[in-house]
């Protein structure tokens, strides 16, 4: 393991016990009717902001405490996360449809040599529930 997966590791089991819980709710309508809402959230509590690509461009960045809500055109896509540890970014290939809102959820599994990180499917959901660190 190198000094830096050790660090995040050791950062994230100290901060894992702070904070308290709260919900972060989430609007779930579409932006319009002529485009695809996307609703992408990570719910794992980690302090870290995830920077989110769509086509290989920067969509925007979401944290545990901001979900990211964003209007793109219909047809297929990839959409991933891309970290600067060693981590497998995952690639996530979908087709975004006229007025319908799409959730991803963020997922991080942190490993001994490597980590990886994808961006998943999600049902519709309208909050969920995640530890704050904010003071």
């Amino acid at each position: 393991m190198n000094i830096s997966n050790l660090m995040l590791v050791l950062t994230l089991f100290l901060l894992t016990g702070c904070g308290s819980i709260i919900t972060v709710p989430i609007d779930p309508n579409p932006i319009s009717t002529d485009k695809s809402t996307l609703i992408i959230y990570h719910e794992q509590g980690f302090t870290d902001e995830f920077p989110v690509f769509l086509d290989k461009k920067p969509l925007g960045h979401v944290t545990s405490e901001t979900p990211l809500k964003v209007e793109v055109e219909p047809g297929s896509h990839e959409i991933y996360t891309q970290v600067p540890m060693n981590v497998i970014d995952e690639i996530n290939n979908f087709v975004a449809e006229n007025g319908k809102t799409h959730f991803f959820k963020i997922r991080l599994e942190l490993g001994m040599w490597v980590s990886n990180i994808w961006t998943e499917l999600s049902p519709e959901i309208t909050s969920y529930q995640v530890r704050s660190h904010k003071q």
